[in-house]
């Protein structure tokens, strides 16, 4: 890597440092800043530890599995890592040399950085080779200001805030369902109840809310989980073959039709879904009426009855019960699969589960289209949480797609704001690294003066400097109480 390619990408990680992070997506924030530290400074994975005040222990990482995790953990907790966290030491070090049982064929190096202020916490980074005097430097400067960073906004009131969803993802089985919000707390608690019960249940709600995979997820806590979950999409099917291919056909059942099982058979033991059940043909209502109410059904030109050993269950965006008194569905068979109606709320509901979203859908997009799973930025993830999603997840997942292909066609190393397809011009950027640090360091001393409401002695204090240096570098940054962008007030007057 040469100095200027070198140069850049610490100037463009400098960037995303100063995108100050809100209290609400403090873990979002780490987790891109310890991202672009690893490819930085060219690490196979990087690891950070935050040592909290109630006992937890809050982790980030990136490129690791969760036993990688686990094995990272084992060492940061005994022998000389353990003892250069405990004394403030950098350690750098081959790992073949920390554990006696480790495989020695491998030849990573172990950089280990604690945070020497504020916050208690540690960095932790691998790479193929040792890391060089400048790659060391970096590091420590980013943990010597994480430290302080974190203290004055630390994630623990968010971690202490109960996850409404966590009761439920112990118990519960739902993979690639993402978000903690209320809201999904009710559709979780609603799915244990009926999860269990071999009953018809209709899922409602906008389109694109993701109403497929809330039905893989009853089906994956129901007794048939071992079975099929077989996916019809009735808007999809033309109707004069909507028939064979739910019910199956016969051979000469008509003019070249040839012996083939329908979604029916395919689906025996298991859950089949009606997808958009709504866009179902009004004359082959009748005939799921039939099989909802006997479990039984013949395929196309047979005249032997078959019986279905499978649960159903429907999803419609649009109102069934509109469709029922417009005489486009049948009531009866409304009231049949609406045993249970389970609604699925929009993006526009629970917000707060954008950023999980957000994270899911780029490992799923990157695995899917065989893509590097680059880092959101900070400025990505807010103008996503702000912007409208009319199409809920679907057109969500549409745009990240969009953006994250926009990204790596650049080789840029995170998807930023400026790879939305409609996203605002970006301000311009400090154009050298100590330029980057100067801006940070001036942010970050400003909104601890603001904190303390302008208390020069209280700052110094938090910050571990003396009050002359304090006074010293407000001079320099030229910071006052009426710098623009902060209320102008007498000195020790206290803020509302």
């Amino acid at each position: 890597m040469t100095r200027e390619v070198r140069l850049e990408r610490e100037r463009q990680f400098f960037r995303e440092l100063t995108h100050w992070a809100p209290r609400d997506a403090v873990g979002a924030w780490l987790q891109v800043v310890v991202a672009w530290l690893a490819e930085v400074v060219r690490a196979e994975r990087a690891y950070l530890e935050l040592y909290r005040g109630d006992g937890d222990t809050l982790t980030v990482s990136f490129q690791c599995t969760a036993a990688q995790e686990e094995a990272i953990r084992g060492v940061t907790e005994r022998g000389i890592v353990a003892s250069a966290i405990a004394s403030g030491r950098t350690l750098h070090v081959p790992w073949a040399g920390l554990d006696d049982d480790h495989d020695p064929t491998r030849a990573e190096t172990v950089l280990c950085v604690p945070f020497t202020a504020g916050q208690p916490g540690t960095l932790y980074l691998e790479g193929k080779a040792p890391f060089t005097d400048e790659d060391v430097q970096l590091v420590e400067h980013v943990a010597r200001y994480l430290g302080p960073i974190l203290e004055g906004n630390s994630p623990t009131p968010i971690d202490r805030t109960p996850d409404p969803t966590s009761e439920f993802r112990g118990r519960l089985r739902l993979d690639g369902v993402a978000g903690r919000s209320e809201a999904m707390a009710r559709v979780f608690e609603q799915l244990a109840l009926i999860a269990p019960l071999d009953i018809t249940v209709l899922l409602t709600g906008d389109s694109g809310t993701g109403k497929t995979r809330l039905a893989r997820a009853i089906h994956d806590n129901s007794p048939r989980r071992d079975g099929p979950f077989v996916e019809l999409n009735c808007a999809a099917i033309p109707e004069t073959l909507f028939e064979s291919e739910l019910f199956g056909t016969r051979d000469g059942a008509f003019t070249g039709a040839r012996q083939q099982a329908g979604k029916i058979a395919a689906a025996e033991g298991g859950t089949l879904f009606l997808d958009e059940v709504g866009e179902l043909p009004f004359g082959a209502q009748a005939k799921l009426l039939q099989l909802i109410q006997s479990k039984q059904y013949y395929a196309l030109g047979s005249q032997q009855l078959a019986t279905a050993n499978i649960r159903i269950l429907a999803a419609s965006n649009a109102s069934l019960q509109t469709l029922v008194h417009e005489k486009r569905f049948r009531e009866d068979l409304f009231y049949r699969l609406n045993a249970f109606s389970l609604r699925v709320p929009s993006l526009g509901e629970r917000r707060e589960d954008i950023g999980p979203i957000l994270d899911v859908l780029a490992r799923r997009a990157s695995f899917e289209h065989s893509l590097p799973l680059l880092p959101l930025s900070s400025s990505f993830r807010r103008a996503c949480e702000t912007m409208d999603w009319p199409g809920n997840v679907r057109q969500l997942r549409g745009r990240l797609e969009q953006a994250l292909i926009r990204a790596v066609s650049e080789r840029a190393t995170q998807v930023e704001l400026r790879h939305l397809d409609d996203a605002p011009e970006q301000p311009e950027q400090p154009q050298s690294f100590s330029e980057a640090t100067r801006q940070f360091q001036k942010e970050f001393l400003r909104r601890e003066l603001e904190r303390c409401d302008w208390n020069v002695r209280e700052v110094s204090r938090q910050l571990d400097l003396t009050r002359s240096h304090v006074y010293n570098l407000m001079r320099s940054f030229g910071l006052t109480s009426t710098t623009p962008g902060t209320s102008p007030r007498p000195a020790g007057a206290k803020r509302r």
